[in-house]
């Protein structure tokens, strides 16, 4: 964020109030319009970022801040946007690193929560900041967990804005507007703090699989079965508007003699006019699809239909403006879709670039933001292979026979805004370029399906490409996660109303157990999926396992950050939770069964010496997964635990370069395998429900022969178990 002007030679002086707060000259373009001057009471600070995807902010001064603190913040704010902090600040915050400068988007939040601050010291009747005591600051921390219940999370945000508004004081600001030094500075936040939760920093709940798995079968669905259909819609919606344009500035006369033509054949043959309909009830003639229609101009067109004779008949004779795309897609054998209609293209065009959204989100790990900001061309076709073959879309690195070429991944490439900082830690509003992400089928499907939507525009999610007719102040920006967020409510409220209307109840998306579905959620979501790969759960599921290796693959050049925090936290977490499962039925008399039943014995009780069931951080994480001995990873498909060592697993035969087994290649005579009590009572439902299925008589002789073997072999599989287990007493003998 580099938009300073030519500064006073004293920076504490107070600038006049017709000086821009920054410098017009430096920002794009499109948005100089948008830069305010000191004394404005409304200040926009969307011209500060590059980002696409960046939210408006506006700070409103009257409304937002007291009379007797608004000069002093407002000096505070123009500083905090204007001047980085010195190399000669301790740039800390107790004892994490505090940025020089900071993104639009966290400036904004720190004026807001400056406000805050402000109407306390008012209520508290302090009249300046230089009178706020190391008291003050402690009875304002004690505020924001006690009478303000904020969480522990919240309320330090609040004191590292009152950090930086100490440096900038000190570096930059008269001694009436200087706060003292904060207390938790020498103390830490911990005592100024709420208590943090017994389930760690992270709360974001991940997406239940009942919910993300139709969600993310009706977004496939639109990626590659409807899009086709919803995009030539939109290409024959736009033909529309460009005929009514061309009828716009054609003759007059000639296009008026074509629609009352139109008009008399219509009235005599006793058909509907087309009308727009709008919440289901019709709510205006549909003039621009009649201009096209006729060749009348739109003018024309409104003024025709108000005479009395038109007016009245519309009234009782009107019908939904149809589209001539036909419906290609099928469900079941079925049209997936009624005929288009002019009025709804939009909507379906929404529900469209919506459904992309989740697929690339969910299926590469990217932030909301990484995402919103992709542009056309991001994700060029790879390479041919040495053989020449094009091997596109592979499924698994391991998967590629020793003889055959390695697999080419497509990639994309993108930005990354979280962590872009220069050399003097100021944040880089247009992000830095990252290491590509690796894309799997689905997400190239989406990725090829915005770039069809967006027409040639820079962005994937561009505001402009689902209208052209959108406001110039738009120009270059991306949808904001907020709208994205209304969206993926809007789309699930669709989803489950057109499932409704066809009978496919069961196909409905159910609302998540955890709340609204926040765009941050995907990427936790896919982190816990692939830690804990829910079989069947969710389309893709065998997936998981190899989106891991790709994920990896991808991150293999920077350091274990982002999304691999969060792998390692839902792995870490999976394997607390199940090993504790294991300590808890082994007190209880259990017992375990296979090759590596001594090994899970010990694991699990490692595990409750250590953790005690509860990984909470991502150092706790970091140490379990580091722990070669309590690397257990549960296969409920299998009916095993896979207490997985290199060196003896089968599902890598090459034994390199694998931290994690292919629970998808699970071995029978793998050393690695162990058993528990719960497996063997679940083998042996599953052979009892087999049996049943083998005796129907409906069921082909052949399949129900290979039913019996499968229940046969699940049977010997528990029998093993109850002959071959052992118990803690008995290894404690």
């Amino acid at each position: 964020m580099t938009h300073a002007l030519n500064l006073p030679s004293d920076t504490r002086a107070v600038p006049a109030a017709h000086d821009w707060v920054f410098d017009p000259d430096q920002v794009q373009p499109h948005r100089r319009a948008t830069v305010p001057r000191y004394g404005d009471d409304r200040w926009s600070l969307l011209a500060l970022s590059q980002n696409p995807s960046t939210r408006e902010g506006i700070v409103y001064w009257k409304k937002r801040f007291p009379d007797a603190y608004r000069e002093a913040f407002r000096h505070a704010a123009w500083a905090l946007i204007t001047l980085p902090l010195p190399r000669t600040v301790p740039l800390s915050h107790g004892g994490a690193p505090m940025r020089a400068q900071l993104s639009a988007d966290r400036t904004f939040k720190t004026i807001q929560q400056w406000a805050v601050f402000a109407h306390w010291l008012v209520a508290r009747g302090i009249p300046t900041l230089s009178a706020v005591t190391a008291d003050d600051l402690t009875a304002f921390a004690e505020h924001l967990h006690k009478q303000r219940g904020m969480a522990r999370n919240t309320a330090c945000s609040h004191l590292i804005t009152l950090t930086r508004l100490h440096f900038y004081g000190t570096a930059f600001l008269p001694a009436a507007n200087r706060l003292t030094e904060p207390p938790w500075l020498r103390d830490g936040h911990d005592d100024y703090l709420p208590a943090a939760s017994s389930r760690g920093e992270n709360l974001t709940e991940p997406i239940t699989p009942q919910t993300m798995g139709p969600l993310l079968v009706w977004s496939l669905r639109f990626v590659e079965q409807f899009a086709d259909d919803i995009l030539n819609a939109h290409q024959e919606r736009a033909q529309i508007m460009a005929a009514a344009a061309a009828a716009d500035s054609g003759p007059t006369a000639t296009g008026s003699d074509q629609l009352l033509r139109y008009l008399h054949a219509t009235k005599q043959a006793g058909d509907p006019i087309p009308v727009i309909f709008a919440g289901g009830l019709p709510a205006r003639a549909a003039i621009i699809y009649l201009a096209a229609k006729t060749g009348t101009p739109t003018r024309t067109v409104a003024a025709t239909l108000q005479r009395p004779i038109w007016r009245e008949y519309l009234r009782d004779h009107h019908t939904s403006a149809p589209l001539d795309t036909p419906v290609t897609g099928q469900l079941d054998g079925q049209p997936w879709h009624e005929p288009f209609l002019y009025h709804e293209r939009q909507n379906l065009i929404r529900m469209l670039s919506t459904a992309c959204f989740v697929v690339i989100a969910y299926l590469t790990g990217m932030r909301p933001g990484e995402v919103l900001a992709l542009e056309a061309g991001c994700c060029p076709q790879p390479p041919a292979t040495g053989s020449g073959r094009q091997l596109i879309y592979a499924t698994a690195l391991e998967d590629a026979a020793p003889d055959e070429d390695p697999p080419a991944h497509s990639l994309i490439h993108g930005r990354q805004f979280k962590h872009a900082l220069d050399e003097n830690g100021v944040h880089q509003s247009a992000g830095a370029v990252r290491v590509p992400w690796v894309a799997v089928p689905p997400v190239v499907a989406a990725v090829r399906v915005m770039e069809r939507l967006s027409q040639g525009g820079r962005l994937l999610f561009d505001t402009m490409a689902e209208d052209r007719r959108s406001s110039e102040i738009r120009t270059g920006r991306s949808l904001s996660p907020v709208t994205v967020h209304n969206r993926v409510k809007a789309f699930i409220e669709w989803v489950n109303q057109h499932a409704r209307s066809r009978g496919r109840e069961a196909e409905a998306i159910p609302a998540d157990a955890h709340g609204a579905i926040s765009l941050g959620r995907f990427r936790r979501t896919l982190a816990w999926h692939i830690a804990r790969r829910p079989g069947g759960l969710v389309a893709l599921a065998v997936q998981y396992g190899h989106l891991r290796t790709l994920i990896s693959e991808g991150y293999a050049a920077r350091s274990r950050n982002g999304i691999h925090e969060l792998l390692d936290f839902e792995t870490a977490r999976a394997v607390a939770q199940d090993l504790t499962d294991v300590h808890e039925a082994l007190d209880n008399g259990g017992g375990i069964s296979g090759p590596a039943a001594r090994r899970l014995i010990n694991a699990a009780g490692t595990q409750h010496r250590r953790f005690g069931g509860l990984v909470t951080t991502t150092r706790q994480a970091r140490s379990l997964l580091a722990d070669p001995a309590l690397n257990v990873f549960h296969n409920s498909d299998a009916f095993l635990f896979c207490n997985y060592d290199r060196a003896k697993a089968l599902c890598h035969p090459s034994r390199g370069g694998q931290t994690t087994p292919s629970l998808d290649r699970c071995r029978s005579n793998c050393a690695n395998i162990a058993r528990t009590d719960e497996h063997a009572s679940q083998i042996e439902n599953a052979a009892t429900e087999l049996r049943a299925q083998a005796s129907s008589p409906l069921l082909p002789e052949p399949l129900a022969d290979r039913l019996r073997q499968k229940a046969d072999h699940l049977a010997q599989l528990a029998s093993d178990h109850r002959t071959s287990r052992i118990t803690t007493d008995q290894e404690d003998s």
